[in-house]
């Protein structure tokens, strides 16, 4: 077996280190990282060797999880990667492990701080451990199994900062949220802020558990800037009168171009913080669009058409200090999340260490081709929710989780869904999508349903685009970077949801056994991803209630069907249709069979979609992705 390991020629940054001696350093770091192997384990230090070993016993004893070669191997360059941390011997970059869900990265993390706090060489080293949620910290402080002094937590939550000794500089390790590091380091150096200090100096072990950006997108909608107006006109009605100038030439913007917001703060001489206490009687989002709204000043900035809602100003702000790394990245979604890629590619500061595939031969996705988007829910939501019902109650001796939107007055899933079981309701979990990462309590559950996906407006794909890339607003995001971003996050938010359940859990070197059940429109991607999302998965049709068309709507989809099963690169054109059905009105064929939900719905399940040569569209096609229409 070979491993990782460069003891004798370890990567160190000096302080008066040029340009172009950071790039060839980073370069020549990843080169070791990536391709000076020696055997395993005689070369690797105490603490690797250690971390390696404890793991090797707890897979053996206490779980059916038999890491791959290949498993094994990317787990060592995680924990050399720590130790290097420990010694103080990284290059200043992000180390990112996106192993899959539990082939064993927070197990790597508990050996290696258990070996840290045995070892007599490394006393005056501290663990900083950066979390996504709150209740990630109990989870993890109960099974690291640390005692009170040795820990402290430090957050916006007085219950858990009161765990452990209560003092955060003293603990040797010292939990926190990443929005507390960004918040507590904003415009500072991370080495000025002494909370996270240990014996007076920033912990040398830093680790981010879950997924990490470089910094915040910021995107901010002409509806959302007209909010202000009110507000401010009295006491301050220049101010108003340039938000409002800003809110009218916006409308007039092409979709790409830029824009200048005027330097509010310069020009009227009022700052942030006089804005918010003028608005701290109003809605909570009207003080978040101040708040971007300053941080866009006195900067051209990014227009995006965001469909009906209008134009979109669109940046990013840096919120990870400069000297924040070396850093190591927990997160799954590594492998698929296309930001990541652009962040080592472009800005060249973060570095993959090893990855290996876990199989998902046990995992069955049975995708039922419609709209699930919140629109969907909203036009169609009775017979999603019909649905999403008549397939739990087919199983109704067994456990199911569903991933689904937030309720709105127009739909609620959980009550839809709940009122029409034929079984047990404790049997039947839901989460919805925004509290869809970070637990384990339902790694148990074999039947997950997506209840529809979480789809962006284009200006957040547009930023995160620009954010990865590091791009100014004067440099363009291009249309295939623009659909690698949208489709990685795709891939990101179906990867964290599905591993909520039985799937994330390893037998061997292959996922646990679970049926996975997603509402997905074609054309958006997410089928055709799903065997790089879970390599060596199953995928299969879903088909819950099965639509039965009549009259001049079933003869439009049978000529519709059969002419592309004769010939799937055809397009069925509508003019052609209508003439074998003897309809001669095209809006009543537009309004009666093209746009019937029924129409719609059959047309989906077949892979179908309405397709054209030129910008409209005239005809009927496989989906695109099929054949490269």
């Amino acid at each position: 077996m070979n491993v990782l390991t460069d003891r004798r020629n370890h990567c160190v940054l000096t302080n008066d280190a040029t340009s172009d001696l950071i790039t060839k350093r980073v370069n020549s770091c990843k080169e070791g990282l990536l391709q000076n192997l020696t055997p395993f384990p005689t070369t690797l230090g105490r603490l690797s060797k250690e971390t390696l070993s404890g793991l090797q016993t707890f897979f053996a004893q206490q779980t059916s999880h038999q890491p791959s070669q290949a498993m094994w191997e990317a787990l060592t360059d995680l924990a050399v990667t720590l130790e290097r941390m420990a010694d103080g011997e990284c290059l200043p970059l992000y180390y990112l492990s996106s192993l899959d869900p539990g082939v064993g990265k927070t197990r790597t993390i508990i050996h290696f701080i258990e070996s840290l706090m045995r070892s007599p060489d490394h006393d005056t080293v501290g663990v900083l451990l950066c979390v996504s949620r709150l209740d990630e910290i109990r989870k993890l402080t109960k099974e690291m199994g640390l005692s009170d002094q040795d820990f402290g937590v430090f957050t916006g939550d007085d219950e858990l900062n009161a765990l452990g000794s209560g003092h955060p500089r003293s603990a040797r390790v010292l939990f926190t949220t990443q929005q507390m590091v960004e918040r507590r380091c904003e415009g500072k150096m991370f080495k000025d802020v002494d909370v996270f200090h240990f014996h007076d100096r920033p912990r040398l072990v830093r680790i981010w558990d879950e997924a990490i950006l470089p910094g915040q997108v910021l995107t901010l909608n002409r509806d959302d800037i007209g909010h202000l107006f009110a507000p401010l006109r009295f006491s301050h009605p220049s101010l108003a009168e340039t938000i409002e100038k800003l809110f009218v030439d916006l409308k007039g913007v092409k979709d790409g171009s830029t824009i200048y917001v005027p330097d509010f703060t310069e020009v009227h001489k009022v700052d942030l913080n006089g804005v918010l206490r003028l608005l701290s009687h109003t809605e909570q989002s009207h003080q978040k669009t101040a708040m971007s709204l300053w941080m866009l000043s006195g900067k051209d900035v990014t227009v995006r058409r965001d469909g009906n809602r209008g134009n979109t100003v669109l940046d990013y702000r840096e919120t990870l200090p400069e000297d924040f790394a070396p850093v190591v990245i927990l997160d799954a979604s590594g492998r698929v999340r296309t930001t990541y890629r652009h962040w080592e590619d472009r800005r060249g500061n973060l570095v993959t260490l090893r990855k290996a595939d876990k199989r998902y031969d046990d995992l069955t996705v049975h995708v039922w081709n419609t709209g699930g988007s919140k629109s969907s829910f909203r036009r169609k939501g009775e017979a999603l929710i019909n649905g999403i019902a008549s397939t739990i109650n087919s199983k109704p001796t067994e456990e199911w989780l569903v991933v689904h939107h937030k309720s709105e007055t127009s739909f609620d899933v959980v009550s839809g869904v709940s009122d029409l079981l034929h079984m047990s309701r404790d049997k039947v979990h839901f989460v919805h999508w925004g509290n869809h990462h970070g637990t384990n309590a339902f790694a148990h559950v074999k039947n997950v349903i997506l209840a529809g996906t979480l789809f962006y407006r284009p200006s957040y794909y547009e930023s995160m685009g620009r954010l990865g890339s590091g791009l100014q607003p004067t440099d363009r995001l291009s249309k295939d970077d623009y659909e690698d971003v949208m489709i990685g996050e795709h891939r990101h938010l179906v990867l964290q949801a599905l591993c909520r359940g039985s799937v994330r859990q390893c037998i061997g070197d292959v996922c646990a056994p679970c049926d996975a059940y997603i509402i997905a429109s074609v054309g958006n991607g997410i089928e055709e991803a799903l065997p790089d999302i879970f390599p060596h998965c199953k995928v299969k049709r879903w088909k819950p209630n099965g639509t039965a068309l009549r009259g001049k709507m079933k003869d439009a989809a049978g000529i519709i069907i059969e002419n592309l099963v004769n010939d799937p690169h055809e397009l069925v054109k509508f003019r052609d249709i209508m003439r074998s059905i003897e309809m001669t009105d095209t809006s009543n064929f537009r309004r009666s069979i093209r746009n019937h939900p029924d129409f719609i719905e059959v047309m989906a399940g077949e892979g179908i979609i309405e397709w054209g040569h030129g910008i409209r569209v005239t005809g009927f096609a496989k989906g695109f992705h099929a054949h490269g229409f």
